[in-house]
C-alpha cells in the first residue's frame, strides 16, 4: 500500500558552497589586494574557473571601486638610471620590482609625467612623443606630442592620464604647459581620446604676470570633472582644466598665504566638500586650505587643518634638517613626504602614517594605484 503525499516535491536545495551564484557573492567580497583572487583560484578548479571569469573579474573591479580605496602597490621613481618601480606592500601581497618593467627604450629616454587608473603616462624626450602604457597589462600606445606643447619655453609637458568612469578600453591623455612667446606668458592644454584617436584643438590663456610662470613638475591632481597643476615663479597660482568644457582657468593664490612656499611644498590636492584644496607644508608644519566662495561670489581661502609633523611623526634630529612634498595618492587620499633618511605616506582624513626605511632613489615619485591579480594575467588594471 502506497501513500501519495498531497503536496508536489521539490528537488532539495543545492548547499550554499554549490551554489555558484552564491559563491560569486561571496568570493565579489573579498579584499581588494594582489594576493586575495589568486589564493582563491588555488582552493579547487570550479574556484579557478570562477575568478577568472572576465564577467566575474568586472563585477570585481567595480565592487571595490565603489567601496574601498584601490590599493598602493608602489611607487615609479626615476632618477639618472631610468624609471624603476618600487612596491611598497608587504608578502604575499608585495609585488616584485621587475613585474612592471619599462620597456628599454622608454626606459632612460623618458620621463614620467603621471599615473592613474593603472597607467602610466610618459614623455620622451628625444622623440617628443607620449607613451601610455598599462604596467599590468602590458598594452602600450605611442602618440606625437601637438606643436608648441613640447616645444614651448617648458621643454617637456606635464600631462595627465585617465579613463572614464566604468570604462576599461578607452582613456584619456591631457597635455599642458606654458610659453612665453612674447611679454607675457601663456598656458596651453589639449586633450586625446582613445575612441577618436585624435587631439582636440589648443587651448590657451593669460598667466598676467611680469616675469616667466612655469607649471609645477608635481603630478596633476584629478578633482571632480577638472585636473589641477599648480603654477609657480614669482608668485603661486593654480591652473584648472575643466574635462567636461575642455577649458582653462587660471586660480590666483592671496599672495600674502602663499607667497613665500617653496615650488617642492606646495601642492593640490581635493579639498573637503570637492573641489581643489592646498596642503602647504613649511617649518615641518602642514597646512590644509580650502577655497570658498560667498554668495556674492567672491572666492577666499581658509585655513582648515594644521599638522604638527613634528609630533606627529616623531622625527628624529636628521629628518628634521629637511622635508618636502614627492607626490599624492588620490584613491587613498595620502601624502607623500621625504626626508634626507626617510619617506613617509600620511592619510589626510585618519592621519595614520607608515614610516619606509629609506627614501627610494631617485627625485621623482608617482604612486601607482591599482587592483591586481599577483601571477595571473586577469587585466584589472583599470580600477573600475
Amino acid at each position: 500500500m502506497s501513500i501519495l503525499c498531497p503536496f508536489p516535491t521539490s528537488p532539495a536545495a543545492a548547499p550554499p558552497m554549490e551554489d555558484d551564484d552564491l559563491l560569486s557573492e561571496i568570493l565579489l567580497r573579498l579584499p581588494p589586494q594582489p594576493s586575495s583572487l589568486p589564493r582563491a583560484s588555488a582552493a579547487c578548479k570550479r574556484w579557478r574557473c570562477l575568478v577568472s571569469d572576465p564577467a566575474f573579474t568586472r563585477r570585481f573591479r567595480r565592487h571595490h571601486h565603489s567601496r574601498n580605496p584601490t590599493p598602493l602597490l608602489g611607487f615609479f621613481s626615476q632618477d639618472a638610471g631610468g624609471i624603476t618601480f618600487n612596491p611598497t606592500m608587504e608578502p604575499p601581497n608585495r609585488v616584485s620590482p621587475g613585474r612592471f618593467t619599462v620597456l628599454p627604450e622608454a626606459r632612460v629616454h623618458s620621463k614620467i609625467l603621471g599615473c592613474r587608473h593603472g597607467l602610466v603616462l610618459m614623455f620622451h624626450q628625444k622623440l617628443k612623443r607620449v607613451l601610455v602604457w598599462g604596467p599590468i597589462t602590458g598594452d602600450q600606445r605611442s602618440l606625437a606630442v601637438p606643436h608648441p606643447l613640447a616645444f614651448g619655453t617648458d621643454k617637456t609637458p606635464r600631462g595627465a592620464v585617465l579613463r572614464a568612469a566604468g570604462d576599461a578600453h578607452q582613456f584619456r591623455v591631457v597635455l599642458a604647459s606654458c610659453d612665453r612667446p612674447q611679454q607675457h606668458t601663456r598656458a596651453f592644454a589639449c586633450i586625446y581620446s582613445s575612441e577618436t584617436g585624435v587631439w582636440s584643438d589648443l587651448i590657451s590663456t593669460l598667466v598676467p604676470s611680469e616675469e616667466y610662470m612655469t607649471l609645477s613638475t608635481m603630478p596633476a591632481v584629478l578633482t571632480g570633472d577638472s585636473l589641477y597643476w599648480t603654477i609657480t615663479g614669482n608668485w603661486h597660482a593654480i591652473l584648472e582644466f575643466d574635462l567636461n568644457r575642455q577649458s582653462l582657468t587660471v586660480i590666483h593664490l592671496p599672495v600674502d598665504k602663499f607667497a613665500y612656499c617653496e615650488p617642492w611644498n606646495i601642492m593640490v590636492v581635493p579639498a573637503e566638500g570637492g573641489g581643489p584644496g592646498l596642503l602647504l607644508v613649511s617649518d615641518l608644519i602642514a597646512q590644509l586650505w580650502n577655497k570658498n566662495t560667498d554668495c556674492d561670489g567672491v572666492a577666499s581661502w581658509v585655513l582648515t587643518t594644521t599638522i604638527e609633523l613634528e609630533k606627529l611623526l616623531s622625527l628624529n634630529s636628521e629628518e628634521r634638517q629637511f622635508l618636502m612634498i614627492i607626490g599624492f595618492a588620490e584613491y587613498n587620499n595620502a601624502i607623500f613626504l621625504q626626508t634626507d633618511v626617510s619617506l613617509f605616506m600620511v592619510q589626510l582624513e585618519s592621519l595614520q602614517f607608515k614610516k619606509f626605511p629609506l627614501p627610494f632613489i631617485g627625485r621623482c615619485y608617482h604612486p601607482f594605484e591599482s587592483i591586481y591579480a599577483a601571477g595571473n594575467s586577469m587585466p584589472l588594471h583599470c580600477g573600475y
